[in-house]
This record gives C-alpha cells, structure tokens and sequence, in this order.
C-alpha cells in the first residue's frame, strides 16, 4: 500500500495536534502541517482543510453555549477579508519571505502572552484585525492561530474553543469552496480525510480527557508553547 506510511505518520500527527487544539483552541496545525506536508505534499492544503471540519463539528457541538456570537462576527468579517487579500499577494510574493515574516511576526506574538500579566483586552477592531491576520496567514502558510491567541489567551477556555471552533468553520468552508471552484479538491482527498478522521477523533476524546485534569494556568502556558512552535515551524518551512 502506496499510502500506508505517509497515513500512519499523518495520523499519528493529527491525533497529537486534535489532543492540543481540544484541550486549547489552538495548534493543529502547527502540529500537523510539517508532517502532512511531507506525507501528501501534492493533497495540501485541501486534505488538511477538509481535516478541520470534524474537529470543528466536534469542538462547537459540545460546547456550543458558550460561544460568543458578536466575536464570531467580528473575526470572521476579518478572517474573509484577510484571506482574499492574500490571494493577490501571494502571485506577487514567493512563500519563503511570507514565511520568514509571519515566524517573526509570530515570535513577536509571544511578547502580550508571555509579558503583558493580563493579556491583550479584546475589543470589536482587536478582534476584526486578529481576524484580518489569521486569514491572511491562514492563506499564505497553512496555519491561522497565532493571531487570534493574542486576543483569546485570557479568555475563559471554553469561549475560546467554542467561538474560535465557529470562526475556523466560517473560514475553512470559505476555503473550500475556493479550491471546489478552482478545482483543486478530487474523490482521493475525500477518501484520504474520511480515513484520517479517525485519529482525529481520537485525538479530540484524548485532549477532552486531559482539559478536565489541567489548570487555566497551563492551559495558558500550552498556548504559549503551540505559538512558540508555530513559529518554529515557519522558519523550517522557510530554509
């Protein structure tokens, strides 16, 4: 079997990064991407995308009462925005120096979470900008979430995933009808993401079970920790 590696390696990567993004809001990606690159670099990012929606359905359905709706308004007008934007860019910009921009962008990211006690107070154009930038870099490198953690870090965890949960489904079924139009999305994407969805409800029951045993305290520090790699996965990527 042709795909039988490459499928037990993104799987293995999915069910770590579903565990982290269960137990965060945040770092699928940055967890999955470098793997599922190399794995099926022709399938991304169309596998990866339709990957997020049973995580997504997983993430909102359970804790869909605490989503807050004006947020969701707030950031996915920034997100659509952000990603259309990036398209004509991205013909006029190559990958690596977007890459090497968004790894410094996103270490500089680190500085409100790590120093600013308190947080970023959200604010309705705080969250349209956090928008704004996690679908610019959302299009251009694969991975969204560094944005939006500067304005969600503090907030009670189950907001957080739940409202994000709805943004990132806005976002990637925005996405998918992109690349159903531009006809970049076959019957073998469909069958690979119906076969990885396993571990990545595996993964999702896995973080569920660790969130219940964690403090907010690590929860905040497990953000920090998903945006510190997010940029070190941005400057692999860039080399």
């Amino acid at each position: 079997m042709p795909y039988l590696m490459p499928l037990l390696a993104s799987g293995l990567a999915l069910l770590l990064g579903s565990a982290v993004e269960a137990a965060t809001g945040f770092g699928s990606a940055a967890v999955a991407l470098p793997v599922m690159e190399m794995a099926f670099p022709s399938r991304m990012p169309a596998l990866l995308i339709l990957l997020g929606f049973p995580l997504i359905v997983l993430m909102v359905g359970i804790e869909r009462t605490y989503i807050d709706a004006p947020a969701v308004a707030q950031v996915s007008s920034g997100l659509i925005f952000g990603t259309v934007v990036a398209v004509p860019v991205l013909d006029l910009v190559s990958g690596r120096p977007l890459r090497l921009l968004f790894g410094f962008a996103t270490l500089a990211a680190l500085v409100p979470l790590t120093v600013m006690r308190s947080g970023v107070t959200r604010t309705p154009s705080r969250s349209f900008a956090a928008g704004l930038g996690s679908g610019f870099m959302g299009t251009a490198t694969g991975m969204s979430g560094p944005p939006l953690a500067v304005v969600f870090a503090h907030e009670h965890g189950p907001t957080v995933r739940s409202t994000l949960g709805l943004v990132y489904g806005i976002g990637s079924a925005f996405s998918i009808g992109a690349l159903l139009f531009a006809r970049r999305i076959g019957t073998t994407d469909v069958w690979l993401a119906a076969l990885l969805t396993i571990p990545v409800v595996i993964g999702f029951a896995a973080g569920r079970l660790l969130l219940k045993k964690v403090s907010r305290r690590f929860l905040h520090v497990a953000i920090v920790g998903v945006v510190g790699a997010c940029a070190v996965v941005l400057f692999l990527g860039a080399l």
